[in-house]
């Protein structure tokens, strides 16, 4: 009988569909030992076949050639396709799937949004859903190639394009774009459209209306890249044969990089609420309550708290990364402490040069290109009047520092060399230092 979607159920050739598939996942895993535990977490899902109109056996369906996957890490497999595809093909296409899985494609690419469907749907959605997949399997297969890996014809491959390796495929996005348009002028494409389904192109309904079995939740999910993550290490550091965007991934999985921004504004909104609690008398704003004999009385307000910036202008940190820096912490400064915030700079090299009150980065004129000793600076700092109730410095650390702990918080911006040094300076233990990036954040130098 073959149902209402062109498919026919074939429940006496699912048992050999599913040992193709385990003698691909063993496959798989002796070809990438240390991707062994997320190749046998991957859910195999049966579907109906497509059938042969006279003989009703079971033919491919170049819609599932890439054996589409899910975010459940549900496999969906067109039994036509598995039983004609070499064993080998089928396991390098789970190696291919595990790495859109646990890089998040789905979350990081066009069609994210809760919902949203993808596929058949024609348009600039079904494009961009296209060429994001492109640009995902070539991050992904980058990798695949490095372990000595083919990849199949009609497949992103960065080599074969000529692409640069070791790229993320937002990056790759544009650069496929521009060999696609060269390509279709020539009256083709750069390669196959292939669907890789919702573990790179977001939710889509088909998958999920074809697909059977629970799958693995976000727990689970979380549970196995962590554990995944370890045994990278712990092989990489046997010195045993790992790609390097692997080797990368689990690092940052195992120790992901807080933004500074983030760190930034939260110490600065410790020190914020700090100076909450002390309030003074105003009579800007008259009190709403009359005192006796119709005397007006001044309302209670919280000062807007004061923060004097130290900037290192020795010379060792180049003027558009401090630029760049100023600007960004200027608005991480006004989200904190809002915009009637009071922000004094004072540029030092081996003396603190005066005092420059501004609101935004681009009013401070930098000034200096001597020696380091930012204790001039911060003296300087805490000489203001009023006293600043934190200091925010931002530096190399190539500096000596106060013996004792300043009477207020000092934040420490510290600028990372590139590559950082085995001797990489650490500011004292009453600072609270904020690893920033060795480059300008994007922009900066426009």
């Amino acid at each position: 009988m073959t149902t209402a979607t062109g498919r026919t159920p074939h429940p006496d050739r699912e048992p050999e569909v599913l040992r193709r598939f385990a003698e691909a996942r063993l496959w798989a895993a002796a070809q990438a030992p240390y991707l062994a535990s997320a190749v046998f977490a991957l859910r195999p899902v049966v579907l109906e076949a497509r059938s042969d109109e006279h003989t009703g056996e079971p033919v491919p369906d170049p819609e599932f050639r890439a054996l589409p996957t899910d975010t459940r890490w549900r496999v969906h497999l067109d039994p036509g396709t598995l039983l004609t595809t070499p064993v080998e093909e089928t396991g390098w296409w789970l190696l291919h799937h595990i790495g859109h899985l646990v890089r998040r494609h789905a979350a990081r690419g066009p069609n994210q949004g809760a919902g949203r469907r993808t596929g058949g749907t024609g348009g600039a959605d079904e494009e961009a859903a296209h060429r994001w997949n492109q640009a995902a399997d070539a991050e992904v297969n980058d990798d695949l190639e490095s372990a000595g890996l083919t990849t199949p014809e009609g497949v992103v491959s960065p080599r074969a394009l000529g692409l640069p390796e070791g790229r993320l495929a937002e990056e790759y996005v544009s650069l496929i774009e521009v060999l696609d348009t060269a390509h279709r002028r020539g009256g083709r494409r750069l390669v196959d459209l292939v669907d890789c389904g919702p573990a790179v192109r977001g939710l889509d309904g088909r998958y999920e209306e074809t697909g059977a079995g629970e799958g693995i939740d976000d727990t689970e999910r979380h549970v196995l890249e962590l554990a995944l993550a370890r045994d990278i290490e712990r092989r990489a550091a046997a010195r045993t044969a790992v790609p390097g965007g692997w080797r990368r991934w689990a690092e940052d999985r195992r120790r992901p990089v807080v933004d500074w921004r983030t760190r930034l504004g939260a110490v600065l909104r410790r020190g914020v609420r700090r100076t909450a609690g002390r309030v003074d008398f105003s009579y800007r704003r008259p009190s709403r309550r009359p005192g006796p004999g119709g005397v007006l009385l001044p309302t209670m307000v919280a000062p807007a708290p004061g923060i004097a910036l130290v900037i290192d202008t020795s010379g060792s940190v180049a003027a558009p990364v401090l630029a760049g820096f100023l600007s960004e912490i200027t608005g991480v400064l006004a989200r904190a402490a809002g915009p009637e915030r009071r922000l004094r700079a004072i540029c030092c090299d081996d003396r603190a040069h005066p005092v420059q009150e501004v609101r935004e980065a681009a009013d401070i004129e930098l000034t200096g290109g001597g020696g380091t000793d930012l204790r001039a600076g911060i003296a300087a700092a805490l000489a203001l009047r009023p006293r600043p109730d934190l200091v925010l410095v931002l530096t190399d650390g190539h500096t000596p520092w106060p013996e004792r702990r300043p009477p207020v918080p000092v934040v420490v911006g510290l600028v990372a060399a590139h590559p950082p040094p085995a001797d990489a300076p650490t500011p004292p233990a009453w600072a609270h230092p904020i690893p920033l990036p060795a480059t300008a954040p994007r922009g900066a130098e426009a």
